[in-house]
């Protein structure tokens, strides 16, 4: 049986945060060159079958000699190739924003998955009553459900906090009077 690396396992617990980070914006910027390289062909598309028809040409000869219609079809093939390539780059990304786990909730799997392993394999866990266990597995599970409200507080706080700084001091106090939570946050700090 392997026995587990700690310090590789924490490292990787320390860096969740930052490939995350690493994931959304590779994600974002290849999905922004997808959706422009996308319009990019419908454009040219559009610009290769106006001017076919314009030219009236009577064979595909002599489309494929006219200077304009290549232009068009150049670009076209062009766009096309960069699109196909940013369309799997950007899935990836987003398939690895979506499956990498935060600091928090890496934590969390690591945590819950050892406590349940210990709870499932253990011989002196295994005398411990049904109820007991049961106790543990929900409270388990209230403190994911609770980690996962707890990090979008965090969020929602610092959102205020960076709003905050940007006001003046006037400005402040009457965003604090007309809105109790974001008055809350900023008198928490």
């Amino acid at each position: 049986m392997k026995s587990t690396n700690w310090y590789e396992l924490f490292y990787w617990i320390t860096r969740a945060d930052s490939v995350k980070q690493f994931f959304d914006t590779t994600s974002t910027l290849f999905t922004w060159f997808t959706a422009i390289f996308f319009i990019a062909v419908i454009v040219s598309s559009i610009g290769a079958a106006n001017s076919v028809s314009e030219r009236n040409s009577r064979s595909e000869e002599e489309d494929k000699t006219d200077p304009d219609i290549r232009a068009w079809r150049t670009a076209k093939k062009y766009f096309s190739i960069c699109f196909y390539v940013f369309l799997p780059l950007a899935m990836i990304t987003w398939f690895g924003y979506v499956a990498v786990p935060t600091k928090k909730e890496a934590l969390l799997i690591v945590a819950g998955g050892g406590t349940m392993q210990f709870l499932t394999t253990d011989s002196s866990a295994r005398k411990i009553p049904h109820e007991m266990s049961t106790f543990v597995v929900t409270e388990l599970k209230s403190m994911a459900e609770s980690a996962k409200v707890d990090i979008g507080l965090k969020e929602d706080k610092e959102k205020i906090l960076e709003e905050a700084k940007k006001m003046s001091a006037a400005e402040l106090m009457q965003k604090m009077k007309e809105d109790t939570s974001f008055a809350k946050v900023i008198m928490n700090k």
